[in-house]
C-alpha cells in the first residue's frame, strides 16, 4: 500500500490525545447527602472489571477512529504494476502500409485501428505516436485526431529494426519508464528475423490481421520492342491465389483510354502485351480492377523525347571498327583524323573516343579534361607510342611486348547489365601482343590471365592498356566489342527509364540546357517538388524518389515550361503478403487495440482506499457511542 500525501500520517502521533485522557481520569465526583436512605434509586452495582473492559474499549474505538481518518487524508492505494506509480514516455507506431488497406471484421485494418485508437486512448495521456512517414511528438488524443483521420497510406514500410530504432529516438527522457506500441499486420517481406526488444524499453504489439488475402499485381512493364511510331510494351502480372478468369489491363495516354487487354494467369502468372502507334512522348497509365491492396493496381509509365547520344572519335588509327558501331539512329557520330580535330567539338559531346592518337596535345588535352569534369565521357585506346597522355590520366606509358589474355571478366559491371544470361566459362577470349606497363586498376571491367587490367574505369573515363589495331589484338573480332562499346555510350547519356521507384535515390539525366539560374521542378496535379540536381553542358543530372510520396508522371519543369516527363511507382514488395506468426513475435502480443488497453489500464490501474479509511473512521465512532451507552 502506498500513500499520495505520506506527511500526514505524522497525524498518527494524536493517538496520545485518547491515551492520556483514559490514563489520567479528570473526572470529579460530586457528593450527594440524603436525608433519608429510603429514596435512594437502586444502584446497579459494577464490579472493578467491569468498569476496566469499558475503558479500555471505548479507548480502543477512539484511536482506531482517528488512525482511520489520518489514514484517509494520506490518500492511500495500492498499485496495479510495479511502474504504475512511475513516469511513463509512451511511443505508438500505427502502421499505415498499403497492406494495412485490406479488410479485417471491423474494414480497412489502418482506418478501424485508428478510429480505435482515437475512441479508447485515455483523453489525458500524453503519447508520441508516428506512422511510416509522419511524426506526431508529445500529443494526446485531440491534438492528433483531425491529423490521423485526415492521413493516408504510405508507399514506404519501415522494416521493424527501424521502427524499433526511431521509437527509441523519440523516447528522450531518461527518468521516465519507456514504453513502445506497435499496431500493425506484421508482414514479413524481406524475411528476415523480427527484431528482439530493445534493453530497458517495454514492448507492446498489437497484431492486426486481415480476413481475406486475395490479391493480383502489375508487377512490370518493359519496352518489349520500339521501329518507328509503333511501341510493343509487355506487361508481367502475379497473383498470390488461383485465378479462374482472365484479368483485363487498361491502358491510357493522358487520361486518354487508348487500348484494353485481357491475359489468363497461369500458374499465378502471365503476360500481356500492349502495341501502339504514336510519334509523341507518352504520358501513361495501366491499371487493373481489383479489390486487394490498391497499390499494385496500377503502373505509370512515360517515354521522353528521342534524344541521340552524341560520339566523337578522334583517330590516329583505323576507325571503321567504331563507324559500324555507332552507324545507327540512336546516335550522333563523328569521326575525325587527330590532326583535323576541332575542340570547339569537345564540349558538345556525350563521349569522346581518343583511338590511338600518336600524341595528344595540351590544348586538347584540357578540352578532354573539361569534358569529363562537366560530367562527359571519354574512351582512351593508347596508342603503340603515345605522347601527352599522362596529361589525360593515362600514366604507365611504357609497352612490353609480350602476349596476353584477356580472360577475365567482371559480369556484375554495369557495362555488362543484361548482356549474359550467366556466367560462362568456355568463352573464346581474345588477346593482346604487347600492353602497357600498368597497375592493378580500382574499377577493372575485363582483365588478362595474370590479374593486371586490360579496361578499367576510373570516374568518367574508361582505360584500355593495349591498342587495339588488328596487328595488336584480335579485340576487334571478339562478341565483347559490340557490348563494350555499345554500353559505354549508353551509359554517357543515361536515358530515362519507363518509371522509377519511390524511396529510392534513382540518378536521372534530363536532356536539357539550363542556365545558371535555372533550377528544375519535378510536379503533378497535387504537388511539386524541387530534387536534388546537377547541370553540366550538355544535360541536369537529377537525383529523385526519396522526396516523393505519391505514385504518377511527373512533369519537369524550368519556369512552368515542361521539359519532359519522369514516372514513380510504389515498390511492390507490400504486395507478398507474407506476415511474422505469433511465435515469431513473441511475447506482450495482443490481437486487438481494446485488448492492449484494457491490459495497460490494468497495469496502470491504481485502487483508492481513502474511501474505505472514511468509512471506518465513522464505524469506529459509532461504536465508541454504543459502548459508552450500552456496555455497564
Amino acid at each position: 500500500m502506498l500513500f499520495k500525501n505520506p506527511i500526514i500520517l505524522y497525524g498518527l502521533f494524536f493517538l496520545i490525545v485518547p491515551i492520556i485522557v483514559h490514563l489520567f481520569q479528570l473526572r470529579k465526583f460530586n457528593k450527594v447527602s440524603f436525608s433519608n436512605v429510603a429514596f435512594l434509586q437502586p444502584l446497579i452495582t459494577q464490579t472493578r472489571k467491569s468498569r476496566q473492559l469499558k475503558k479500555w474499549l471505548t479507548l480502543l474505538a477512539r484511536c482506531a477512529a482517528i488512525a482511520c481518518i489520518v489514514m484517509a487524508f494520506a490518500q492511500p492505494f495500492l498499485p496495479g504494476s510495479t511502474t504504475a506509480t512511475q513516469e511513463k514516455q509512451t511511443a505508438i507506431y500505427l502502421d499505415n502500409s498499403y497492406s494495412m488497406e485490406l479488410k479485417g471484421e471491423n474494414g480497412a485494418l489502418y482506418k478501424n485501428a485508428t478510429s480505435q485508437l482515437l475512441e479508447k486512448i485515455p483523453a489525458d495521456k500524453v503519447f508520441t505516436l508516428f506512422t511510416n512517414d509522419q511524426v506526431f511528438a508529445n500529443t494526446n488524443r485531440q491534438q492528433v485526431t483531425n491529423e490521423l483521420l485526415s492521413n493516408n497510406y504510405s508507399t514506404v514500410a519501415l522494416p521493424f529494426d527501424q521502427v524499433q530504432l526511431k521509437a527509441s529516438s523519440l523516447l528522450q527522457n531518461k527518468n521516465a519508464v519507456k514504453e513502445m506500441i506497435f499496431i500493425s499486420d506484421f508482414q514479413n517481406s524481406a524475411g528476415e528475423q523480427f527484431p528482439a526488444p530493445l534493453q530497458n524499453v517495454k514492448r507492446e504489439l498489437v497484431k492486426l490481421e486481415p480476413q481475406e488475402i486475395n490479391n493480383i499485381s502489375i508487377d512490370t512493364v518493359f519496352i518489349e520492342s520500339q521501329s518507328g511510331e509503333n511501341l510493343k510494351l509487355q506487361v508481367g502480372l502475379s497473383a498470390n491465389y488461383k485465378v479462374e478468369q482472365p484479368v483485363t489491363l487498361s491502358f491510357e495516354n493522358n487520361t486518354i483510354l487508348l487500348a484494353k487487354t485481357s491475359v489468363l494467369l497461369e500458374n499465378q502468372s502471365g503476360t500481356a502485351h500492349f502495341e501502339i502507334e504514336t510519334d509523341e512522348p507518352i504520358q501513361g497509365r495501366i491499371y487493373i480492377d481489383d479489390k486487394g491492396i490498391s497499390l499494385d493496381n496500377e503502373i505509370f509509365i512515360s517515354t521522353g523525347k528521342k534524344e541521340k547520344i552524341k560520339v566523337l572519335s578522334i583517330n590516329g588509327a583505323d576507325s571503321s571498327f567504331l563507324d559500324r558501331l555507332y552507324k545507327g539512329e540512336q546516335f550522333e557520330y563523328i569521326s575525325v583524323a587527330e590532326r583535323d580535330v576541332n575542340y570547339n567539338l569537345i564540349k558538345n559531346q556525350n563521349i569522346v573516343i581518343i583511338n590511338e592518337m600518336s600524341n595528344i596535345p595540351t590544348g586538347l588535352s584540357e578540352e578532354l579534361n573539361k569534358l569529363t569534369s562537366n560530367g562527359g565521357y571519354m574512351v582512351v585506346i593508347p596508342s603503340k607510342k603515345p605522347s601527352g597522355y599522362q596529361n589525360i590520366g593515362l600514366n604507365g606509358l611504357e609497352y612490353n611486348d609480350f602476349s596476353k589474355k584477356i580472360t577475365e571478366i567482371n559480369f556484375n559491371h554495369p557495362l555488362f547489365k543484361g548482356v549474359f544470361n550467366k556466367q560462362v566459362s568456355n568463352f573464346q577470349y581474345p588477346n593482346v601482343t604487347s600492353v602497357l606497363k600498368t597497375t592493378n586498376a580500382i574499377d577493372p571491367i575485363l582483365k588478362y590471365d595474370d590479374g593486371s587490367s586490360f579496361l578499367y574505369k576510373d570516374n568518367t573515363t574508361y582505360f584500355f592498356t593495349a591498342s587495339l589495331n588488328i596487328e595488336n589484338s584480335n579485340f576487334q573480332n571478339s562478341p565483347l566489342i559490340v557490348p563494350v562499346f555499345y554500353n559505354m555510350a549508353v551509359n554517357a547519356l543515361p536515358i530515362p527509364q519507363l518509371y522509377y521507384e519511390l524511396d529510392s535515390n534513382n540518378t536521372i539525366a534530363v536532356n536539357t540546357n539550363v542556365n545558371q539560374d535555372d533550377i528544375l521542378s519535378l510536379s503533378n496535379d497535387s504537388s511539386e517538388v524541387i530534387p536534388r540536381q546537377q547541370a553540366f553542358d550538355s544535360y541536369v543530372l537529377v537525383t529523385a524518389g526519396n522526396e516523393l510520396s505519391i505514385a504518377g508522371n511527373y512533369n519537369v519543369k524550368i519556369k512552368e515550361q515542361k521539359i519532359s516527363t519522369l514516372s514513380f511507382n510504389a515498390k511492390r514488395q507490400e504486395n507478398k503478403l507474407e506476415y511474422y506468426s505469433n511465435a515469431d513475435l513473441g511475447n506482450n502480443l495482443s490481437a486487438s487495440i481494446d485488448d492492449l488497453l484494457y491490459k495497460l489500464s490494468q497495469e496502470e490501474n491504481i485502487l483508492s482506499l481513502w474511501k474505505f479509511f472514511v468509512m471506518g473512521a465513522l464505524f469506529f465512532l459509532i461504536c465508541e457511542l454504543l459502548i459508552l451507552k450500552f456496555v455497564k
